[in-house]
């Protein structure tokens, strides 16, 4: 998702040497300009679209004026640049660090939302890098992360112009977050870890039931409780899934389940037959 720049952005050898060096110092030092230069010259950069340049000139600012006249919105924009800039972790320390100065500033919303958003980002980008493209087969420990931060943000700010994106960016991470589970799950079913797989499942079943996940979370539970041998477990879980899903693939004409196909090269570790399954 990109920005509007209308948001807010908010011995003799030796002591020779070194007079030489702390004159050829003093000669290239940059003066200092007035506040309201480096600040322009910020906004210019953010109009060019060079957000690196204005983060130099923004830390300018901080440095030489930290409590001057533009130091709050100069933190605002920073935040804004260092995203742009696809520094997420250091914009996230900016709104952290914001956070904790300004609790009771006008745009406070803004930079709960951006620390979620700088997670959201991160998550999105690191997972990027696989060549399959899908953070569902990830670690999801960001996105989950992400999405806690988000919630975060909606509670305390649900009247905020940046409320209808947060709420959009959670519900793609708990589709997100349930699908990794699976992947989870489906792995453990086939090194023949059913109780592990099965734990995967039902924490689809149990803390993402709004998502698309659950049809399959529901046919992994009932494979898996027919692995541990326990019938009248799988039954249940059955009969819920015909209640909610009655056309799933799942099931046959009959209402029969179909037992889930999984390839014949799975080579069970020593550590499962030690453990009778219980453990991958």
């Amino acid at each position: 998702m990109g920005f509007h720049h209308s948001l807010l952005r908010f011995s003799g050898i030796v002591s020779f040497s070194l007079f030489i060096a702390a004159c050829s110092s003093t000669q290239v030092q940059e003066p200092d300009l007035p506040e309201r230069v480096y600040y322009n010259k910020a906004q210019q950069a953010l109009e060019d679209n060079l957000p690196s340049t204005a983060i130099k000139h923004l830390k300018d600012l901080d440095s030489r004026y930290p409590f001057g006249e533009f130091s709050t919105r100069a933190e605002l924009d920073l935040i804004y640049a260092q995203m742009e800039a696809g520094d997420f972790i250091s914009a996230h320390s900016t709104t952290e660090r914001f956070i904790k100065n300004h609790p009771e500033h006008d745009s406070i919303d803004y930079a709960y939302y951006m620390r979620a958003l700088s997670t959201y980002k991160g998550a999105e980008s690191f997972m990027s890098r696989y060549l399959d493209l899908d953070p569902s087969e990830r670690d999801s420990k960001e996105l989950s992360r992400a999405f806690s931060e988000l919630a975060d943000f909606t509670s305390r700010f649900p009247n905020s112009k940046y409320a209808p994106d947060a709420k959009a960016r959670m519900f793609h991470l708990r589709e997100m977050v349930s699908r990794h589970e699976l992947k989870v799950a489906n792995y453990y079913l086939k090194r023949k870890a059913p109780l592990s797989a099965l734990r995967r499942s039902q924490e689809v079943i149990l803390h993402y039931p709004s998502t698309r996940s659950v049809e399959e979370a529901l046919a992994i539970s009932i494979q898996s409780y027919m692995d541990l041998q326990q019938t009248d477990l799988a039954n249940t879980n059955l009969a819920v899934l015909k209640q909610n899903f009655p056309e799933s693939k799942h099931l046959d004409e009959e209402g029969k389940f179909i037992q889930l196909e999984l390839p014949n090269d799975a080579d069970p570790s020593f550590l499962y037959w030690v453990t009778f399954g219980l453990m991958g």
